[in-house]
């Protein structure tokens, strides 16, 4: 396989820098686990990256490619590359809890606290700070250091061990149940931020509106069931179901709005 030439093919595909340099990453675990005949792990990718490593790992089609964060719905996830034939691997995942008889570090906190013991953000997946007690996961190579160092977020001290994930907790959200006129991303967009359409409409062409985790400047765009609507400044909305048409021929639409960070 020539993935110099497969790289190069990939980022005149990107859309930005930050792209094109995570790509040349995707694409070079792959060719480790190609020659290696071995899995080979990435970081912790955000939810756009993992829509960029998708969209890069289909161009080697001859290895399986996944992504794990620990749990079904985890945000942050892993990705792995393997060769078809390989069944039994394991992520080199580890659940970490924060126990103390305390006050619970929140989530800013936590991640404060990591950033200064110098721990990159890939390495970490989610921080599930409303936990009982709070937990992070991470990849399995840092958590010996974290055990021992990681004692401290903010004022709020605590000991770092080992732990099973357990029951995941839900982040924080409010549902809302609506009506719109059609599926078009400013009109559920509207609803679901709870402002009017006008102004939807030119924030959206403004920017800072993501559909599906991927930037879109486009009012038109069309949304359906299981989308993620995010707008800058004021969260994220989840279409968790599509309904019927009302009596005026309005469509009935579910989100849930989050404003809390994994």
């Amino acid at each position: 396989m020539m993935f110099p030439l497969l790289k190069k093919k990939m980022k005149n595909n990107c859309s930005n820098d930050e792209e094109k340099l995570l790509t040349a990453r995707i694409l070079d675990a792959a060719r480790l686990a190609e020659k290696r005949n071995c899995p080979v792990y990435t970081d912790f990718l955000s939810p756009l990256q993992q829509v960029w490593a998708k969209k890069a790992a289909k161009t080697v089609s001859f290895l399986n490619f996944q992504l794990w964060g620990g749990y079904e719905s985890a945000e942050r996830k892993m990705g792995v590359f393997l060769p078809k034939q390989m069944e039994n691997f394991t992520f080199p995942i580890t659940v970490l809890a924060l126990k103390t008889r305390g006050e619970y570090p929140a989530h800013p906190e936590i991640l404060g606290a990591l950033t200064g013991l110098g721990v990159r953000r890939e390495k970490i997946g989610d921080i599930l700070a409303s936990a009982q007690p709070p937990k992070l996961i991470c990849d399995a190579t840092i958590a010996p250091f974290l055990a021992e160092n990681f004692i401290k977020a903010g004022r709020k001290a605590f000991r770092t061990e080992e732990s099973e994930l357990g029951e995941i907790p839900e982040a924080e959200h409010e549902e809302k149940t609506f009506t719109v006129p059609s599926l078009r991303l400013d009109c559920v967009a509207a609803e679901g931020f709870g402002m009017a359409r006008t102004k939807m409409t030119d924030l959206i062409k403004k920017g800072g509106m993501s559909l599906n985790w991927e930037e879109t400047d486009s009012p038109s765009d069309a949304v359906s069931e299981g989308d993620v609507i995010s707008l800058r400044g004021h969260g994220r909305l989840v279409v968790s179901q599509i309904g019927g048409h009302s009596k005026k021929d309005r469509i009935f639409v579910t989100v849930k709005k989050y404003t809390t960070r994994k």
